[in-house]
């Protein structure tokens, strides 16, 4: 009877190493950083940084490594992790954008009145919202003048255009109008220009995001198509508070003149605007956060709420792994630092991009703020918007 209970008590411990020991139960013990607590009898210690050579970039990637032992004396497991980028450095600037589209936006359209009544002949063609026109007549269309000039035709005119993403054509009959000009009844816009933040850059290559959401058509709603542009250092010279259910603002200046320019724009997505700086600016490097190693409570986001340099505010991270577009993840934040409140109610527009440090990382990206409640608002993930933004265009 012994000998039988000392067999299977080797059996049943050799079963249970096996068990802890398998990659797939490493998966779920071991996030990027620390145990989950969910098994008992093992803890887990973080052995170093290690620096790794990524294979399709020339960069060194930071890495951790940790060995997961039985009982705090069994060693079962390594488990390492590789970060994307050693470190970015976290900005917080306040920028001036200036964006042109590609091509021009069609924002809207507008009846033609002509001798016989009025007449619509863009809608009539199927011509939408938030159409990017890049030709008539196989001439390229970079201004809003350019179309103008183009449509003014005795004869049907074809517009090549980008309709989510796909080329189209389309034949209009211009109509003359009673100033005796052919008018197609479209409204288009052909650039943009705003403030917002400067996120975080990568140290090597200048690469730089900011925002944490693109920059859309504010007549349409529709993502822009970037036709080029430049970013500019800011100087936040008021703002206009947050309150009763409305969006607050920043109010900042730039020069907007291209020899003062700070940065090139390379892309505008869902997941913000990235491109490439033309020398470094202040900052502070640091990891990036896996979102396992995001922990809810204390954080801070820099920003620049007044002048032009950024300060860092009191904040807190309240839920994990939300949504606030369909395409981005990340975390909701509520604003806690009176001196923030004070000045600007909460999180108000010209604040997107602010980064978001907590534990000596990058976690997140401020984008969104919720309009009842300006003290809280959404962040993309940092490593989603680093991952998706800081490669070559």
């Amino acid at each position: 009877m012994k000998i039988f209970r000392k067999t299977v008590s080797a059996v049943l411990l050799a079963a249970a190493l096996l068990w802890y020991a398998s990659p797939s139960v490493q998966t779920l013990l071991v996030g990027a950083g620390a145990a989950t607590g969910s098994a008992p009898g093992l803890s887990v210690r973080e052995d170093g940084v290690r620096e790794v050579q990524s294979t399709t970039d020339e960069r060194l990637s930071t890495g951790r490594r940790y060995t997961v032992r039985l009982f705090g004396a069994i060693p079962l497991r390594t488990v390492e992790t590789i970060g994307n980028w050693r470190q970015l450095v976290a900005s917080g600037a306040a920028i001036g954008i200036r964006m042109q589209t590609q091509g021009v936006q069609i924002v809207g359209f507008g009846g033609i009145r002509t001798k016989s009544g009025t007449v619509h002949p863009a809608q009539d063609a199927g011509l939408m919202p938030g159409d990017a026109v890049l030709s008539i007549n196989g001439v390229p269309v970079e201004t809003g003048a350019d179309f103008s000039r183009l449509c003014d035709s005795e004869t049907p005119v074809e517009l090549r255009f980008l309709r989510d993403g796909a080329p189209q054509t389309v034949s209009v009959a211009p109509a003359l109008d009673e100033d005796g000009v052919y008018r197609i009844g479209a409204w288009v816009r052909d650039s943009t220009s705003g403030v917002g933040t400067l996120s975080f850059y990568d140290p090597a290559s200048l690469r730089y995001a900011a925002l944490g959401h693109g920059i859309s058509d504010v007549d349409t709603g529709v993502l822009f198509g970037n036709g080029g542009g430049q970013i500019y250092a800011a100087t936040i010279v008021g703002a206009v508070r947050a309150s009763g259910g409305e969006a607050g603002e920043l109010i900042g200046v730039f020069s907007g003149e291209e020899t003062d320019a700070i940065g090139a724009i390379g892309r505008n997505t869902v997941f913000g605007v990235s491109g490439t700086l033309y020398a470094p600016i202040d900052g502070t490097a640091y990891p990036l956060a896996s979102p396992d190693e995001i922990r809810f409570g204390d954080a801070e986001t820099v920003c620049t709420v007044d002048g032009a340099v950024p300060q860092r505010y009191r904040v807190r991270v309240i839920r994990k792994d939300v949504h606030a577009s369909p395409q981005t993840n990340g975390i909701m934040i509520e604003v806690v630092d009176r001196a923030l409140l004070d000045r600007t109610g909460g999180i108000v527009q010209g604040m997107s991009g602010s980064p978001v440090l907590q534990n000596g990382m990058l976690i997140g990206v401020v984008t969104h703020v919720f309009l009842n409640d300006s003290a809280r608002g959404y962040c993309i993930y940092a490593a989603q918007m680093a991952e998706k933004l800081l490669e070559s265009d």
